[in-house]
Order: structure tokens, then C-alpha cells, then sequence
């Protein structure tokens, strides 16, 4: 739940948070945001349904924490660069976590989500395109940049919306093209590979069980930042 001091309360998107010891990944997902079943690609929603996919919110980077006091860097953004600061107080208590924004007022409350304690883990994509997978226990949340990074704007609903009063659909869909996965992971048994449960936070895309062998991680390229056994300054946690 967020809520500000001018009323404003949500209690109703969809937000998952993980996190470990120096590594995090964050998306927002509106509970009114289109869907179409069977959809393939943007070319299947209205110009009003893409403006509205463009209020996803998706981030991660480093973190660091001194006190209560934590500042989340976002090295990617599903948004578009902007010179605002992530930083805010903490209290924990009872696996719930009250966080209180310091450069912006806002408040929102968190509740630990099992199983997601450990292991913790974090892997940065090697390459020309940046990247980032965050693993916490059962669940998984992968960010990966846009191919051409995006120039500073309002907000991405606020580029997407001019674009398209331009004509220019194809800016408009490559602004909304970035990759954005969460799920769970499992395993059907020791050795098995990783069963993946699949949603998209990033627009259309197929979901639903996949086997991943962990041992692709290394091979497409991903370097291992992180392996800690739940010595997370903050439990990762789901809001809801």
C-alpha cells in the first residue's frame, strides 16, 4: 500500500520488491492495465491501450543502507532518466516494513512474501546491454535495458502519449519494448532444471511454466554480483 499526505492511496497495484544485501529489483503494475488474451505484440492494443501499459513502473540497481536510511540507485528504469532521488527512512516489525520517502512524501507499507528469504542472489548481464536478475528464495524478478537507451522525458506515458498524437507508433512501442520478467522457480527434483513460472510486467508476452538449466545463466553471459544465505539487510518482500 502507498499513500501520500495529500489523500492520494493505492491498494490495488500489483508490486513486487526483491531484494538482497546490496542488489535490488522493483515493478509496478497497475490492476487496470490492458490485457488482451492470445495478445502477441503492441500492435494488437489501441494507441489509448499502449498510453496506458506506459504507467508500468520497473527499476533496479545497487542499494545502500546506512541506519534506517536506504537510497535505492536506479541503474534501469523502465521510465525515463530523471534527476529524482530513491531515498527513504525504514522501521521493521512483525515481517512488515514501513517505509517513509525522504525526498518526496510518501509512505508505503510492505509485507514479507514466503518462500523468499533465501537464497539470495543477484546477476548482472555482461555485454553491451545491461542487465539484471535478482532471485530471492522461490521468486525471480529480470530487468534488462532497451536497446537504444531513452532520452530524458516527463514520464514515459507522457512520451508515449506525444508520440503517438505524431503518428510516430513505431517511437512509441520501442519506448514500451524493454524486458521486464518476475516468477517463481522451482524444481520437479535434484538436478532437475529450473521450472520458471513466467509472467510479463512489460507489455504482451507468453507466460506460464518453462525448464531453464541454470548453467544457461553463465552461458548467455551473466556474471554472478551476489550469493548470500539470507543476510539481507532488509528481508525481500512483496507488497500486498
Amino acid at each position: 500500500m502507498i499513500t501520500t499526505p495529500k489523500g492520494y492511496r493505492d491498494e490495488t497495484t500489483r508490486v513486487l520488491w526483491l531484494q538482497t544485501r546490496s542488489w535490488y529489483a522493483d515493478i509496478r503494475v497497475k490492476a487496470d492495465r490492458p490485457k488482451r488474451e492470445g495478445a502477441t505484440g503492441f500492435a494488437e492494443y489501441t494507441d489509448a491501450e499502449l498510453i496506458q501499459m506506459a504507467a508500468v513502473q520497473g527499476f533496479a540497481g545497487e542499494l545502500s543502507a546506512t541506519g534506517n536510511v536506504c537510497l535505492w540507485r536506479r541503474d534501469l528504469d523502465y521510465q525515463p532518466p530523471n534527476d529524482s532521488v530513491d531515498e527513504a527512512t525504514f522501521a521493521v516489525a512483525d515481517g512488515v516494513m514501513i517505509e517513509d520517502g525522504i525526498h518526496s512524501e510518501y509512505q508505503e507499507i510492505w509485507r514479507h512474501q514466503a518462500p523468499s528469504a533465501t537464497p539470495l542472489a543477484a546477476y548482472s548481464l555482461v555485454g553491451e546491454t545491461k542487465g539484471l536478475l535478482v532471485i530471492a528464495g522461490d521468486y525471480f524478478l529480470e530487468i534488462r535495458d532497451r536497446a537504444t537507451p531513452m532520452a530524458p522525458a516527463e514520464s514515459l506515458t507522457a512520451y508515449v502519449s506525444e508520440a503517438l498524437a505524431k503518428g510516430e507508433r513505431d517511437a512509441a512501442v520501442a519506448a514500451l519494448s524493454m524486458r521486464i520478467c518476475h516468477g517463481q522457480l522451482g524444481r520437479l527434483a535434484p538436478g532437475d532444471p529450473v521450472v520458471i513460472s513466467l509472467a510479463r510486467g512489460d507489455g504482451p508476452g507468453r507466460g506460464g511454466p518453462r525448464r531453464v538449466d541454470p548453467d544457461r545463466l553463465r552461458r548467455a553471459g551473466a556474471c554472478p554480483l551476489l550469493m548470500r544465505g539470507g543476510q539481507g539487510a532488509i528481508k525481500t518482500t512483496s507488497a500486498r
